[in-house]
């Protein structure tokens, strides 16, 4: 089955799983609605990041920051700034923190221009303490990934100490945008709401969701060419960061005012605090 036939059958299957959460039987039953708990990174919810990439700008406000839950290192709401007619626009995604399982997971990526109020009717995935909030009729799967099996060899204890069984891992890719919807997105002010979500491979091929976990969601928007002085939505001052590649594949990161914050391979994205230069 090729990937675009698999990812069409997962985007029914949500649909239908979503129409079923919100039936009176499920409602009756308390079924449909994420139930929460103490928060546990990689165990009842993941960390979504989302960083500029060739030829895109990050643009951040004071209220963008305000965004931020515990676990992340970029605000949930983040506007790119771009030049549509460029070839290559890169948005750099990083999932936090994947907790190694002796059974494979498959993890995906979902995007959609709307989103479900808090508290409405979702897939029945109780484990996660985050709702999947994208409306399901133009749900679309971004990126699919296959997790494999992990399990630490036997290990003897060391004067130092001895190694958690269970790491966390962190899987970083880029998305290349399409250049044509850019202009729309930016001329009409919209935004896209992203969410990653990570399911027991056996599970996800039976189409059982409670036991998904969730990200936060991350919202989003584009602007032309530059970024403005002020937030479009809020009036706010704003910073930025700037992402260039060089011929030889050298990254640079540079602030607002020129100053280069760190320099890596394309190879190695992680933008982690570079990202907010206030």
């Amino acid at each position: 089955m090729s990937n675009t036939t698999t990812k069409k059958a997962v985007k029914k299957a949500l649909i239908g799983a979503a129409v079923l959460a919100a039936s009176p039987i499920a409602k009756a039953a308390g079924g449909g609605l994420a139930q929460g708990g103490k928060s546990q990174l990689g165990v009842n919810h993941l960390s979504l990041e989302a960083y500029p990439g060739r030829n895109a700008i990050m643009c951040i406000s004071d209220e963008h920051i305000a965004t931020m839950t515990g676990s992340n290192e970029t605000p949930n709401m983040i506007s790119i700034a771009v030049d549509p007619w460029k070839a290559t626009i890169e948005l750099v995604f990083e999932v936090r923190d994947i907790m190694a399982h002796d059974v494979a997971h498959t993890l995906f990526l979902v995007v959609n221009s709307q989103i479900m109020p808090e508290g409405s009717p979702a897939l029945p995935t109780d484990k996660s303490i985050n709702e999947l909030r994208l409306v399901m009729a133009g749900i679309e799967i971004l990126a699919m990934y296959e997790i494999p099996a992990q399990k630490m060899l036997a290990q003897d204890e060391t004067r130092l100490g001895m190694a958690n069984p269970a790491p966390h891992s962190t899987l970083r890719f880029s998305v290349n945008l399409g250049t044509g919807v850019l202009t729309r997105y930016m001329d009409g002010n919209e935004k896209t709401y992203v969410q990653a979500a990570l399911i027991p491979s056996v599970q996800f091929a039976e189409e059982r969701w409670d036991n998904m976990i969730l990200s936060e969601l991350n919202t989003v928007g584009f602007v032309k060419d530059k970024c403005p002085e002020t937030d479009p939505d809020t009036g706010a001052p704003t910073d930025y960061v700037q992402v260039a590649v060089d011929s030889g594949g050298t990254m640079t990161v540079s602030d607002k005012a020129g100053n280069v914050t760190k320099t890596m391979m394309t190879g190695s994205m992680s933008m982690g605090a570079t990202v907010i230069t206030k």
